[in-house]
């Protein structure tokens, strides 16, 4: 039997996210959102730094520290589920979704809601950053 993805689609993983850690499908927002969610979960933390940008972009010793500290993330957390809320189009390659993320840290529970925005980058979709609910 195949692994289920641990994006919680229910599906397995070697149809629902792995094509896109690597590289071999383009995924729409949503899809980019469980994908890098199940890399969270896989520590697949080239997967994440790939998919993400920074206005101004990180200097390499940035990314650096950036690596270790996701890694460290990923170590450190069991994650247990994943719901998607909504999508949403902005505009010309901007997009939102808004998501749960259930998750453990050191046995505490760490769950939260988050609206996040993405961009297509050079014909693919990338995470921007966490949009504020004000």
């Amino acid at each position: 039997m195949s692994q289920l993805c641990p994006c919680h689609s229910e599906r397995p993983y070697a149809t629902c996210c792995q094509p896109i850690h690597q590289g071999k499908k383009r995924p729409s927002p949503t899809q980019l959102m469980r994908a890098r969610y199940a890399a969270y979960a896989l520590s697949k933390v080239r997967f994440i730094q790939k998919t993400e940008r920074s206005d101004p972009p990180l200097l390499p010793k940035e990314l650096i520290e950036r690596r270790r500290t996701l890694k460290q993330f990923c170590q450190n957390t069991e994650f247990l589920g994943l719901q998607i809320l909504d999508e949403a189009k902005l505009g010309k390659g901007q997009a939102t979704v808004t998501f749960r993320a259930t998750l453990l840290q050191n046995r505490q529970d760490a769950s939260f809601t988050e609206r996040s925005l993405f961009q297509q980058h050079n014909g693919r979709w990338v995470y921007i950053s966490a949009i504020s609910e004000k």
